[in-house]
């Protein structure tokens, strides 16, 4: 009889070690799945309203937007980091299935923390470019005001062009990890994540080839063309 219950506590001590392995490892793939939701939607938001806060060259909006790819980037990055480390889920790692998902998982944090990264690089030379416009903004221009306006430029032009590289070295990076998934052994919300990020790297890669003519990008926002 002491044997049975003995035996019979030991199978009850494993069954609540199993459920207690079973319920951590869904609470730590809820929180990656969160993680990544809040990236997602801080990104859509940043993008959403990026144009609008170009065309305004209001440093409060843009600050702004540059907060929402900031905050995308540490949901990103922390959804990458928890998938890679967690011990419940490395351990599922080893499931082929799953194992396959979770990679896939890790790469769409990376591709976001990627394009927010790359996001924050436009804005802060926005932000610098929004400044100048304000300080003349409402004024007609003189010569020596104009002359003293293009040599500010020249000045943000070499910061928009170290931008550039930057921009350009993320969106290289976000493609690199987007190459190493195949969707279409993805389960449905996942695969559709990924159809979502062909679609914001594609906008991403037009963006960019307009970003990379620096002379036309701050003639565009501060209405005045610059000498070539």
């Amino acid at each position: 009889m002491r044997a049975r219950r003995g035996c019979g506590a030991i199978i009850g001590i494993v069954l609540l070690a199993l459920l207690a392995t079973v319920g951590y490892t869904a609470y730590a793939g809820t929180a990656v799945y969160r993680q990544l939701d809040s990236g997602r939607q801080q990104l859509v938001a940043a993008q959403a309203s990026m144009t609008v806060a170009a065309r305004s060259a209001d440093p409060g909006q843009l600050q702004a937007v540059a907060a929402q790819l900031r905050q995308a980037e540490v949901d990103f990055t922390g959804a990458g980091e928890r998938s890679t480390n967690d011990p419940a889920l490395r351990l599922v790692a080893g499931v082929s299935a799953a194992g396959r998902q979770l990679e896939a998982t890790r790469h769409l944090a990376g591709i976001g923390a990627d394009m927010s990264r790359a996001g924050e690089e436009a804005m802060t030379v926005a932000i610098e470019v929004a400044g100048l416009k304000q300080k003349y903004a409402g004024k007609p221009l003189t010569a020596d005001d104009l002359q003293l306006l293009l040599q500010q430029a020249q000045v943000i032009a070499r910061d928009l062009s170290v931008s550039t590289q930057a921009i350009g070295q993320q969106l290289r990076a976000a493609h690199g990890e987007r190459a190493l998934v195949t969707t279409t052994d993805l389960v449905a919300p996942l695969k559709q994540a990924y159809d979502e990020v062909d679609r914001a790297l594609a906008e991403a890669d037009t963006a960019f080839l307009r970003y990379q003519d620096v002379r036309q990008v701050l003639s565009d926002f501060l209405g005045v063309r610059l000498p070539a």
